[in-house]
């Protein structure tokens, strides 16, 4: 049978809300969505019991096209899979003998763009200042925003978590300097000295960063109930969001100056 062409890829559906922040709209979340769960149905069918020849194919197709998406709506791509048979080994690589782990896997892969497309096809509110910094973490820091859209999804889904929340937020502050300044095994606490920035904000985000290493719970364990509570968790979401755009314009600008 001849390879039939390719479709062309129809563009998704974005809006912009102004000072550059561009989003994906409630049209497009449920067209992404349906596109990220058929690539979960290939992904399932062909490592248990439902595989057949034209799905490697199909799967390498609809990747690209879910790849480009993602990038258009400012995701990090949680898949690195970029073919069934890659996965295929992936699984094999990590030991996933029963269906069940394997069907785990995948369905966590795509859990929180999933969730936040959700939340977009509702209209739910979400935090300006969080587009803001999704937008701010583009190209060597995209891979980011993976974290930051945890810290986000730790509030407003069906079973918050605002301890992970909280972590995420300041989590995220501190994986943006290891990248921007290059030290991939640094912590905030130690590099933040590096990055030349107003000395009152460096007092502050260290201040934060010292709170949730000392708050039990966040970082670490406890032995009492955590009191932490939406408020705290949107407060330290807001800060962060405050502090990436900071941190990304202070010192992006001063490499393309140096």
């Amino acid at each position: 049978m001849p390879n039939q062409r390719r479709q062309k890829r129809n563009p998704l559906r974005l809006k912009a809300l102004g000072e550059g922040i561009i989003i994906v709209d409630s049209n497009g979340a449920i067209e992404l969505c349906k596109k990220i769960m058929e690539l979960q149905t290939l992904m399932i069918a062909f490592v248990t019991d439902g595989r057949t020849p034209d799905q490697p194919p199909r799967y390498r197709d609809l990747y690209a096209d879910v790849s480009l998406e993602l990038e258009d709506a400012k995701y990090a791509n949680p898949n690195p899979h970029k073919s069934l048979e890659v996965f295929w080994a992936f699984c094999k690589l990590q030991k996933f003998g029963t269906y069940a782990e394997r069907r785990a896997y995948v369905e966590e892969l795509y859990g929180d763009i999933l969730l936040d497309l959700k939340r977009i096809q509702r209209h739910a509110p979400s935090s300006r200042n969080w587009k803001k910094a999704n937008e701010a973490l583009s190209d060597e820091l995209s891979p980011v925003r993976a974290q930051w859209l945890k810290a986000k999804n730790f509030i407003f889904s069906a079973i918050p978590d605002y301890e992970n929340s909280v972590k995420e937020s300041i989590n995220a502050i501190e994986s943006c300097l290891m990248v921007l300044l290059n030290e991939p095994n640094g912590t905030l606490g130690k590099i933040i000295k590096r990055a030349d920035l107003d000395p009152d904000i460096e007092r502050l985000i260290s201040q934060a960063y010292g709170y949730t290493s000392n708050r039990a719970f966040v970082r670490h364990g406890g032995t009492m109930p955590s009191t932490l509570t939406q408020a705290e968790a949107e407060f330290f979401l807001e800060f962060a969001a405050s502090c990436i755009v900071y941190m990304t314009s202070r010192l992006k600008n001063a490499t393309l100056n140096a």
